[in-house]
C-alpha cells in the first residue's frame, strides 16, 4: 500500500493514484518546484507552457530520497561525516545507497508508473538535483543519467546510481568550489520515455558566448542520440537562426560517427553513412521550429534558456531545459530598468599601476586619490571654480572597479578634459582609442553631446592659462624643490611614527593627514607631467621633422632615436635601489674568507641568506653598524695590504647587514606597489636575494659600466641628430632637449615619492587591521583590505551601516577569489546604462570587447592553434599534454591539453590554469562547467594532440580561441621549462628593481 500524500503537496490532478513520492507533469508547479529538483521543475515548464512535445515522464521526488536515507540510517552517516576527505566520504555513502533497502510501497509506485509509460518501452533515468539547473548553478553533466533502461529491476538500479551521484567526489568538490553545502540539498530522479532519435542536439535561446553581438538562437546537432554531443566526443553541425527569422547561418561538420540504441538496451557508436557525413542534419524549417520553441520558452521564463531536443521520424521532441546561468534575465535588455547612457571603459594605462584583481581598500584609495589629484589638475590648468563645481560628479568617477579590476572611465575623462582651456580633446581620444579603433554610434553620440556642452572660455582666461604654462616652464626646478621640502617633512614624520602604537582614531587621523598634506599638495607633480608632455611632444616633432629625410632613418629608427636622447638621466633617486643591490652583488662576488667562497654560499643557499636576515631580528640597525665590517681591510685572499681574513660567519653577517640596510631604505618597494594588499620587500626578502643572485650570475653589477653605457647611447643619439641640424636648429633642439630631460628627471623623482607614500600607507593600513583584529572585529589584520576607507571612517566616527565586518570580509573574499580565478575582463569595452549590471556577467563583458575584431582579423601564423572559444581568459604557462586522466598526476598550474574530457575531469579544473580540448563544443558538459568556474578554455582544436608536447610554453587566449606556442621544449623536459620560468622571474626582478 502506498504512503499517504504529504500535507505539503498540492492535491493531485487527474484520476491516477497519487503518492507523495511520485510527481508528474499534471501536478501543481509548486510541488515540482519544491520537491522535483531543478531538472524536473524545468521539465514541468517545458510540458505546460511551451506547446512543444515532451516524452512522457514521472519524477521520484526529493521526499522519496530523504525518506530512503532516513529509513536506512544513511542520513546520520552523512551528517556526522568528515567532509575534508571527499573521496572516502563518497565511496562510503555510495556503497550504502547501492545496497540499502527500498521500501515495498515505493517499489510498487514506481512499478505502476512504469506500467503507465509502457512495460516494454525503454526509458532514460536522469538525476534531478535540488541544486541543479538553477538560475546560478547548472551542474551540467555532474549527476548521472542512464539511457535505454527497461524493466523495474534496471530502473531501480539506475535510480540508486542517480541517488549515489549526489555524493560523487567531483560533485561535492564542485559544490565546495561554488561555496555551496558539500553534501547537497537533495536529489530527485526523472524517468522519461526514451526517444530513439535520428537527429538530436542542444539549443541556446541566446548565443552562449556572444549574447549581445549575435542576435540569434544557437543550435548544435548530431546524428543519433545526443550523448556524443554533450560528452564532447562528436563534432556537431552549428546553426544560428536570427531572432527575426530572416536567415539561418550553417556550419557543417564532418560527422563520421554517431550514437544509437544498442539491441537489448544501452548505446553504441556506429559509423555515419558516407553520403550523410557532410550533409546537413537539420533543414531550415526544422532549425526555425527549434528556434521558435526557444524564443517562446525564453519569453515564458524571462531568462535565456538552453534545452536538449531530439527528432524521431520527423517529429521534434523536447527532452529537458535549463536556464543559462552565465547570462542575465531579459530585464537586463530593458532600458526602462537599466538606462542607456554609454560608458567607455579602458585599462590599457591604469593596469600598469593596478594590475589584476585589486582589493576594495586599495580601490577606495585610488578613487579618492584620482578625484583629489585631478581636481588639482583642473585648478592648476586655470579652470574657474564654478566649472569645477559642475564637474564634481565626473571627477568622482574617473575610475571604476570591473570584477575587481581597476579601469578608467574614459567617457568621464573626456568630459573632464573638455573643461581644460587649450587642450585638444579630440587628440586625446585618438591617442586613447588608437587610430584603428572607431567609435560606435552610441559613443559617438555622447562624445558629440559632450563637445557641444563643453565650457567656453574668454580670451582672457586662455591667456591666463598660457601665462601659467610659461611660469611653470621657467620655475619648474624651484617648484619641485619646494614640493620635496614639504613631502620629505611629512614622509620623515611618518617614518618616525610607530603606527602599531596608535589607536584606531589616531590611525584614521593620520590617513586624513596624508590625504590633506601630501596628496592635497600634489600640484607640482601634475604641473611637471604637463611640462614633460609639452617638451617631450616638441622633441618628438622636431626629431621626426628633421630626421625623416636623413639617410637610413626609417620610422622605427626615428622612434628609437627619440627615446635614446633621454637615456642616462643623472640625479634620479629611483635608480638608487638598483645601484645599491649591484654594490652588494659586487661585494659578494669578489670577497673571500679563509674558509670558503662567499659567492658559492650565497648562490647555493638563498634560504640560508634569508634566515640570516631573520636572525638579525627587528632591531633598528644603522648604516654605521652595517658598515662595521666593511671598514676592515677585506679583499681577495693574499691581496696587497690584506691585514686579516674574516671568517665565513662574519661575511655572512656582513651580507645580511647590507641587505638589511637596503630593506631599511627601500623595503617599501614591491611589485604592484600601488596595491596595498601586496607584500613588500620587508615581507618577502627572498625576492631581493634572488635579484642579487641574478646580478652575480650575469656579472651585471658594474655601476660605472652601466652609466657609461647609458651615456654612450645618449651621446651617440645626440651627435646623430646634431650633424643634420643648422646652427639655429641646434639652439632650439638643445633648449627643448634640456627641458625634456629635466622633466624626465623630475617625473622619476616624484614617482619615487609616490612609491614612498604607498609604502607608508601600506604599513598604516596594516596597523589599522591589527587594531581591528585586537578588537575582534575581523579575524586577521589582512582582512582590512576587504573593507573600504569610507567604511573604516564610518566605523571610527559612528556612521557605520553594518557592524558585521567579519561577515562582510567573508563575502568579499569569496567574491574576489572568484574574480581572480575567473575570466579577465577585456582591455576596452562599452556599457550602456547602469554599468554594475554588466559586471555581474563576465561573458557579457567579453562579448563587448572593442578590440577583439582587430585581433581576430590578423593573418594565421605558424605555431598557432585555433578552436572554439569556450570560456575567455588569457594565461601564459607550461603545457601538460595528456591522453588519459591518469597522466594528470601532479598537475600544478599547467595548461592542460587533451583530446576530450568528461565530467570526471572537473575536479582537475582548479589545478590547471587553462584548458584546451581537441574535441567538443560550446555545449559539452565540460565546457559548461569550465565557463561557470571561469577557467580559460577552448575546444574543438584540430591537430592539438599531434602538434603540442608537454613542457612547451604557450599563451592561451581563450577569448580569441587561440593557443600560441612561445617556446619549443623537448619531450619530457618540464624541468627545463621550470628553469626557464625561474630565469624569467630573475629577469623580472632585475627590471623591477
Amino acid at each position: 500500500m502506498a504512503e499517504p500524500s504529504s500535507p505539503l503537496l498540492s492535491p493531485s490532478k487527474g484520476d491516477r493514484t497519487h503518492s507523495a513520492h511520485i510527481l508528474c507533469a499534471s501536478d501543481d508547479e509548486h510541488d515540482l518546484r519544491s520537491y522535483g529538483g531543478g531538472k524536473a521543475k524545468n521539465m514541468w515548464k517545458l510540458s505546460n507552457s511551451t506547446g512543444c512535445t515532451v516524452p512522457e515522464w514521472f519524477c521520484l521526488s526529493t521526499l522519496a530520497f530523504k525518506s530512503f536515507l532516513k529509513e536506512n540510517g544513511i542520513d546520520k552517516v552523512i551528517d556526522g561525516a568528515d567532509t575534508e576527505d571527499l573521496s572516502q566520504l563518497s565511496e562510503k555513502v555510495k556503497g550504502l545507497i547501492m545496497h540499502a533497502v527500498i521500501r515495498a510501497p515505493l517499489l510498487e509506485d514506481i512499478g505502476e508508473r512504469l506500467a503507465h509509460l509502457g512495460k516494454e518501452r525503454f526509458v532514460a533515468v536522469r538525476s534531478s538535483g535540488a541544486d541543479e539547473d538553477s538560475s546560478s548553478h547548472s551542474f551540467a553533466g555532474q549527476f548521472d543519467t542512464l539511457l535505454y533502461q527497461r524493466g523495474l529491476e534496471q530502473v531501480i538500479n539506475a535510480i540508486r546510481q542517480c541517488w549515489a551521484s549526489c555524493f560523487a567526489e567531483r560533485v561535492m568538490q564542485h559544490r565546495r568550489d561554488c561555496h555551496m553545502p558539500v553534501t547537497g540539498s537533495g536529489m530527485a530522479v526523472i524517468v522519461q520515455v526514451m526517444i530513439n532519435s535520428d537527429v538530436s542536439g542542444v539549443a541556446f535561446s541566446h548565443h552562449p558566448l556572444k549574447p549581445l553581438s549575435i542576435p540569434a538562437v544557437y543550435i548544435e546537432a548530431v546524428y543519433g542520440i545526443g550523448e556524443g554531443l554533450v560528452s564532447g566526443e562528436l563534432d556537431p553541425d552549428h546553426y544560428e537562426v536570427a531572432f527575426d527569422g530572416s536567415k539561418v547561418d550553417v556550419e557543417i561538420a564532418n560527422k563520421e560517427e554517431m550514437f544509437k540504441q544498442k539491441e537489448g538496451g544501452g548505446v553504441e557508436k556506429i559509423p555515419v553513412p558516407a553520403d550523410q557525413q557532410k550533409a546537413r542534419t537539420l533543414s531550415d524549417m526544422q532549425a526555425h521550429e527549434i528556434a521558435k520553441i526557444m524564443m517562446n520558452l525564453e519569453k515564458a521564463t524571462g531568462h535565456p534558456q538552453d534545452f536538449e531536443w531530439a527528432i524521431e521520424e520527423g517529429k521534434l521532441y523536447c527532452l529537458q531545459v535549463r536556464p543559462i546561468v552565465t547570462l542575465p534575465s531579459l530585464a537586463f535588455l530593458d532600458k526602462s530598468a537599466l538606462g542607456h547612457g554609454p560608458i567607455l571603459w579602458d585599462n590599457s594605462n591604469v593596469v600598469e599601476s593596478y594590475s589584476g584583481v585589486t582589493t576594495p581598500l586599495t580601490f577606495s584609495f585610488a578613487q579618492r586619490a584620482y578625484t583629489l589629484v585631478y581636481t588639482q589638475t583642473l585648478t592648476v590648468a586655470g579652470v574657474p571654480q564654478e566649472v569645477l563645481d559642475k564637474f564634481k560628479p565626473y571627477l568622482g568617477n574617473m575610475v571604476g572597479l570591473v570584477r575587481g579590476n581597476v579601469y578608467y572611465n574614459l567617457t568621464n575623462w573626456y568630459r573632464v578634459l573638455t573643461c581644460i582651456p587649450l587642450i585638444d580633446t579630440a587628440k586625446f581620444m585618438e591617442t586613447m582609442m588608437g587610430v584603428k579603433q572607431t567609435l560606435g554610434p552610441d559613443l559617438q553620440e555622447i562624445i558629440d553631446q559632450i563637445e557641444r556642452s563643453k565650457p567656453l572660455y574668454s580670451i582672457a582666461t586662455k591667456m591666463k592659462v598660457l601665462s601659467n604654462i610659461v611660469r611653470t616652464v621657467y620655475n619648474i626646478d624651484d617648484l619641485v624643490e619646494k614640493f620635496f621640502a614639504s613631502f620629505n617633512r611629512n614622509y620623515e614624520r611618518a617614518l618616525s611614527t610607530d603606527f602599531m602604537s596608535l589607536n584606531l582614531q589616531q590611525q584614521m587621523a593620520f590617513v586624513d593627514l596624508l590625504f590633506d598634506e601630501v596628496l592635497g599638495n600634489w600640484q607640482v607633480p601634475i604641473s611637471n607631467d604637463s611640462y614633460l608632455m609639452l617638451f617631450f611632444g616638441l622633441l618628438k616633432k622636431l626629431v621626426a621633422r628633421w630626421m625623416s629625410g636623413a639617410e637610413g632613418m626609417e620610422d622605427h629608427k626615428i622612434i628609437s632615436l627619440q627615446n635614446d636622447l633621454l637615456c642616462g638621466q643623472g640625479d634620479v633617486e629611483s635608480t638608487e635601489p638598483t645601484k645599491m643591490l649591484m654594490r652588494i652583488a659586487a661585494y659578494v662576488d669578489n670577497v673571500t674568507s679563509s674558509e670558503t667562497d662567499l659567492r658559492t654560499w650565497f648562490l647555493d643557499n638563498p634560504s640560508d641568506v634569508v634566515a640570516q636576515l631573520g636572525r638579525l631580528g627587528a632591531s633598528n640597525i644603522t648604516e654605521a653598524q652595517a658598515s662595521g665590517l666593511r671598514r676592515r681591510n677585506v679583499g681577495k685572499s693574499g691581496g696587497e695590504g690584506s691585514k686579516q681574513q674574516p671568517t665565513l660567519d662574519e661575511l655572512k653577517r656582513d651580507v645580511a647587514l647590507r641587505i638589511h640596510e637596503f630593506l631599511r631604505r627601500y623595503g617599501f618597494r614591491c611589485i604592484n606597489e600601488a596595491k596595498f594588499e601586496e607584500n613588500s620587500l620587508h615581507d618577502d626578502p627572498g625576492f631581493v636575494v634572488d635579484a642579487i643572485g641574478g646580478y652575480i650570475k650575469t656579472k651585471s653589477y658594474s655601476i660605472s659600466a652601466m652609466e657609461e653605457r647609458e651615456a654612450a647611447i645618449r651621446d651617440t643619439a645626440t651627435a646623430e641628430v646634431m650633424k643634420h641640424l643648422s646652427a639655429p636648429q641646434r639652439l632650439l633642439f638643445n633648449w627643448v632637449l634640456s627641458h625634456a630631460r629635466r622633466g624626465v628627471r623630475h617625473r622619476e623623482n616624484t614617482r619615487f615619492a609616490r612609491s614612498k607614500l604607498y609604502g607608508v600607507l601600506r604599513d598604516l593600513f596594516r596597523a589599522i587591521g591589527h587594531n581591528l583584529k585586537r578588537m575582534n572585529i575581523i579575524d586577521d589584520k589582512m582582512d582590512v583590505f576587504y573593507l573600504t576607507i569610507p567604511e573604516l571612517e564610518d566605523f571610527t566616527y559612528g556612521r557605520s551601516a553594518t557592524n558585521n565586518f567579519r561577515g562582510l570580509v567573508v563575502l568579499r573574499r569569496a567574491e574576489f577569489d572568484e574574480y581572480k580565478a575567473g575570466i579577465v575582463p577585456p582591455e576596452r569595452f562599452l556599457t550602456n546604462g547602469a554599468a554594475g549590471a554588466y559586471m555581474m556577467y563576465p561573458l557579457l563583458l567579453d562579448d563587448l570587447d572593442l578590440l577583439a575584431k582587430e585581433e581576430a582579423n590578423k593573418p594565421q601564423e605558424p605555431g598557432v592553434f585555433r578552436g572554439t572559444p569556450c570560456c575567455p581568459g588569457v594565461v601564459e604557462g607550461t603545457l601538460r599534454v595528456v591522453k588519459a586522466i591518469e597522466e594528470t598526476k601532479g598537475l600544478n598550474g599547467e595548461i592542460l591539453v587533451t583530446s576530450r574530457t568528461d565530467p570526471g575531469w572537473v575536479p582537475l579544473y582548479p589545478l590547471c590554469s587553462g584548458l584546451a580540448i581537441e574535441r567538443g563544443s560550446l555545449l559539452s558538459h565540460s565546457a559548461v562547467v569550465a565557463r561557470e568556474l571561469g577557467l580559460p578554455t577552448i575546444v574543438g582544436v584540430s591537430n592539438l594532440m599531434k602538434g603540442l608536447k608537454t613542457g612547451m610554453r604557450v599563451r592561451l587566449d581563450a577569448g580569441k580561441g587561440e593557443l600560441r606556442v612561445l617556446d619549443e621544449v623537448e619531450d619530457g623536459t618540464a624541468a627545463a621549462a621550470a628553469t626557464a620560468m625561474k630565469g624569467n622571474l630573475c629577469r623580472t626582478a632585475i627590471r623591477f628593481l
